[in-house]
């Protein structure tokens, strides 16, 4: 059988995937050639038609800015505090600084007759940073001219050292007379990222000698010098004429040039790059529309396909089924035999074997069980060796166990923490018989060193329990049932929720048995003794939670307290808090 299956599986194959590759093939094909058709016309179209748009808008806000620039100018100049102030340096900074407390990027250069630097503020308010003086603005273009009265107003480009551009005119007196000139401008470099956040395209400003003034392309000054626009570039952009230039400098993009403009002077060029990444949205789309082809090719064939395997392969199909379901745990399931071949024979066959396996199967989960069972009733008995050692700790596992079932199912616990609580609970202690009887009879309280060797217990019993697998849930509750919620606590010094919620409820069921309970060093207390101490142990010593729970449950606890006391308890109180726990926090 195992030489005939695999010829008879690998004909079978060919004779259903052959004619649908060959249509899968097709479909792909046709896909392609549509997806990329509609790629090249799409993209083509959207990625020029973004770019000029991008062009305009990139235009309205030059031009926005140089109005805006203009209207501070107006505001500045023809204001009075500017004439008047103009001869005190100090009063005439200070109220530029006011003056431009909601213009954080304008510059405002107060020059005198001669285009000297009075004072240079750049806008902040109070928090200006940059205040200059005493720079030579002669040089400017056109700044001597509009001083010696051949111009009412200029626009000019500051290539250094920070390129800027300045909208100036003159500044008179009350009494007319020329007291210099005053020029507002902003820095191109924060023009251009204003501009880049609204297109989202990279922004480039050319002098009239097309040399880059300032961009937000990627590139470093030094190569700025690669972006230059030669002389017939710049000799084609006219108003109403804009180039389109391919860029590679700073990745690969189209740039659209138009002519910066301000008024009658022109002052150069601004660019508009789109990255050809765009692109990318064109090539997704394309992506979209092949996977959808592939897909709608692949379903389709896999629908065919699907159809004619199984009427040719169907009793296959339901033995192989058998097979999972056997395998998932599913014994009782027996696979229907519908031919007379060897499929059939094979079904049959098939069939024995589940029959077989599922009599040893149940037979072989009867002795784990026995073996479990037993296992545990050793461990249990174990952990009553213990108490034995101890005639005052009698019966501590069971109340413990009582205890903090009660609470479990008070915080909603579910039936696998509650039993992972009462399996913990009996053997929460186990680790105690690898400590000496002198310290667990000890009358009294416990040396350091004792008190160290005793909060050694919950560390022996997970060693001792490590290794059985039905155990594994209750392992970290024996190990932390000594944490504190304050972190104080043994061995791990765990706290608030790194321990266990099993944990947290065990330390509050252990710790009222222990004081509810005879001990060595003091008599036991009684309930509302223990509550007390509980109470006060909240948020330090136990989970509040836990606390809460705790209260809920008292009139349960407080029956099991009275059916099984023996004798009577006696309220004998001490004056440390927790007192008749510190001992037990210890170990005991």
């Amino acid at each position: 059988m195992r030489v005939i299956m695999p010829r008879f599986s690998h004909r079978l194959a060919l004779k259903i995937v052959l004619p649908f590759a060959a249509l899968t093939l097709a479909i792909g094909a046709v896909g392609t050639l549509t997806a990329t058709g509609e790629l090249n016309a799409r993209s083509q179209e959207g990625f020029d038609s973004q770019l000029v748009h991008d062009g305009f808008v990139t235009q309205s806000m030059v031009v926005a800015a140089d109005n805006e620039r203009r209207a501070i100018l107006r505001l500045l100049a023809n204001g009075p505090g500017l004439s008047q102030n103009w001869d005190k340096t100090a009063t005439l900074t200070a109220w530029l600084e006011r003056a431009l407390t909601i213009h954080p990027n304008v510059i405002v250069e107060a020059v005198d007759t001669s285009g000297h630097e009075i004072v240079g503020v750049v806008g902040r308010g109070s928090l200006a940073d940059t205040v200059t003086q005493n720079h030579d603005l002669s040089s400017w273009p056109g700044v001597s001219n509009m001083l010696s009265g051949g111009v009412d107003s200029l626009d000019v480009v500051a290539s250094a050292p920070r390129p800027a551009v300045f909208a100036g005119q003159p500044v008179h007196n009350a009494a007319g007379i020329l007291l210099g000139a005053v020029l507002v401008g902003d820095y191109l470099d924060d023009r251009t990222a204003t501009i880049k956040a609204s297109v989202h395209d990279d922004i480039t400003y050319y002098d009239v000698n097309g040399q880059v003034l300032s961009t937000s392309l990627s590139l470093p000054p030094a190569q700025w010098s690669s972006l230059a626009l030669d002389s017939s570039t710049r000799s084609s952009v006219t108003p109403t004429s804009v180039v389109e230039l391919s860029r590679t400098a700073g990745g690969p993009g189209t740039e659209i040039l138009s002519p910066w403009t301000v008024r009658t002077a022109n002052l150069g060029f601004v660019g508009t790059t789109a990255s050809s990444a765009g692109l990318l949205a064109d090539t997704n789309q394309l992506r979209i529309i092949l996977v959808t082809l592939f897909l709608a090719g692949v379903l389709f064939t896999l629908a065919i396909g699907i159809w004619l395997a199984r009427r040719i392969t169907r009793p296959v199909h339901r033995l192989v089924e058998a097979t999972r379901l056997v395998s998932a745990g599913d014994l009782e399931h027996q696979a229907p035999v519908t031919t007379k071949d060897e499929i059939g024979e094979l079904t049959d066959s098939f069939n024995q074997m589940t029959r077989s396996l599922r009599d040893k199967s149940a037979s072989l989960r009867i002795t784990m069980t026995q073996l479990q069972d037993t296992y545990l009733m050793t461990i249990e008995a174990l952990a009553a060796a213990v108490e034995a050692r101890d005639p005052y700790t009698h019966g501590h596992t069971q109340r413990v166990e009582e205890y903090a079932v009660i609470m479990a199912e008070a915080l909603g616990c579910d039936e696998a923490e509650v039993n992972a609580i009462r399996r913990a609970s009996v053997l929460h202690d186990i680790g105690k018989i690898g400590i000496e009887d002198t310290i667990l009879r000890k009358q009294g309280r416990l040396e350091p060193e004792e008190e160290l060797r005793m909060q050694r217990h919950p560390v022996i019993g997970v060693d001792m329990l490590k290794g059985i697998d039905f155990l594994d849930p209750v392992l970290a509750l024996i190990r932390n049932h000594h944490e504190r919620w304050d972190g104080n606590g043994y061995p791990d010094q765990l706290r608030e929720d790194e321990i266990p919620m099993g944990a947290r409820i065990l330390a509050v069921a252990d710790a009222l048995d222990a004081m509810t309970s005879d001990r060595p060093y003091r008599a036991a207390r009684t309930f509302e003794y223990a509550k007390n101490e509980i109470l006060k142990g909240s948020a330090t010593h136990f989970d509040p939670e836990v606390v809460t729970a705790f209260i809920k449950s008292q009139r349960a606890i407080e029956e099991l307290l009275r059916e099984a006391a023996e004798e009577e308890l006696v309220d004998h109180p001490e004056a440390d808090d927790l007192g008749g726990w510190r001992l037990h926090v210890a170990g005991r």
